[in-house]
Parts: structure tokens; sequence; C-alpha cells
């Protein structure tokens, strides 16, 4: 038996619709609305004194729903994760060549920069990289409570001023994880309407 694909694949499949769904889910969320405002007002005294989400409009839940999502298209169980929607996308035809390139380019630019050093360090003894920081704050608090990481979210989130480089130092690396997401269910999605499949995607 042949292990060729055939030609008309159907590019999309259930996983593919409820990546796109929850892609917009992280647009759309209230949480992103919120940093989509400008200017941010900070509350430096509340952050001094241990509120390190003490910005104007945001709320700590807001955040929490955000990030709950996300875990959803990080975490490889469902079978909506950034990684299982890039190797599915990977095994379409070449004629969709364009927009496979496009979606490799953006999960090796995501992954390019969390490796990088962030802007906070959580070790005396070296630099912390943009995933580490990610990892402590996310599994260590925000959606998990890890037994080798709720120590270390909890002093870095309790550390006064430094809370406030450490929320900024988080903020960015969200935008890194919604840019990529973004960027596939973008290209996914156009890739789907260019083969004619447009009319069946919720």
């Amino acid at each position: 038996m042949s292990n060729v694909r055939p030609l008309c694949m159907q590019l999309r499949n259930t996983n593919v619709d409820e990546f796109i769904l929850r892609a917009r889910k992280l647009e759309h969320s209230a949480f992103w609305q919120w940093q989509n405002q400008r200017p941010i007002h900070v509350d430096h005294a509340a952050i001094v004194a241990g509120n390190w989400l003490a910005y104007e409009g945001l709320r700590e839940e807001d955040l929490e729903s955000f990030c709950l999502n996300l875990r959803l298209l990080i975490q490889d169980r469902d079978g909506i994760s950034v990684r299982r929607i890039a190797e599915y996308v990977t095994d379409w035809p070449e004629a969709h060549a364009e927009y496979k390139f496009a979606v490799r380019a953006a999960v090796d630019t995501l992954n390019d920069r969390l490796s990088r050093p962030c802007s906070v360090s959580l070790s005396k003894s070296g630099k912390t990289t943009n995933r580490e920081l990610f990892d402590v704050l996310f599994y260590g608090g925000l959606v998990h409570s890890d037994q080798l990481m709720r120590d270390e979210y909890r002093r870095i989130i309790n550390a006064g001023l430094f809370s406030y480089f450490v929320f900024t130092a988080f903020w960015a690396v969200l935008h890194n994880f919604r840019n990529c997401i973004q960027s596939m269910a973008h290209h996914i999605a156009r890739a789907i309407t260019a083969a004619g499949e447009h009319e069946q995607v919720v």
C-alpha cells in the first residue's frame, strides 16, 4: 500500500477547526482587549506593596482565563497544540507549500524567542530564558501549581518592584505565543479558503 498522500487531501479536520476557534478566542479575550488599551497606567506603590498585577483595568481572572485557553494550545493531549497542528500541516500536499512554510516559520520564530534570555533573571548564577520564566509563572501558579515551581512563583510575584519587571517580561512572552498562534491560524485559514473548504470552517 502506498504511503503517498493524495493531492485532494482535505486540509482541515476537527482539530484544525478547534485550533482556529481557540486562536480567535485568544484574540478576543478580555486580557488581550485590555492590553490593547493605551496608555496603560501602573500603580507602582501597589506593586511594591505586593500586588504584581496592579495595572488599571487589569483583572487577575482575565489573565488567568487567557492563560487557561493558551494552555490548550500548547499542551499536546487534546491534539490542538501548536506542535500537533504544525505536524499536521507538514503533511499537506506541496501545492500548499506557501502556507506550510508560513506555519513552520511562525513556530520556528516562537521557539527561537523562547530560547533567548529574558529581561529578568531568576537566578544569580546565570541568565533565565523566556521559556524558563514562562514555565515558572504558567505552571507554578497561573494554570498549575507544580510542586517544583510554586515556591519560586510566589517569590517572584511578591518581590515588590522586581515583580513589575517579571510581569513585563512575562507579558512579552505571551505576545510571542499569541503572535505565533495568530499567524498559524491566519495562514491555515487562508489555505483552507484557497482549497475551497472555507465554507465548512466554523
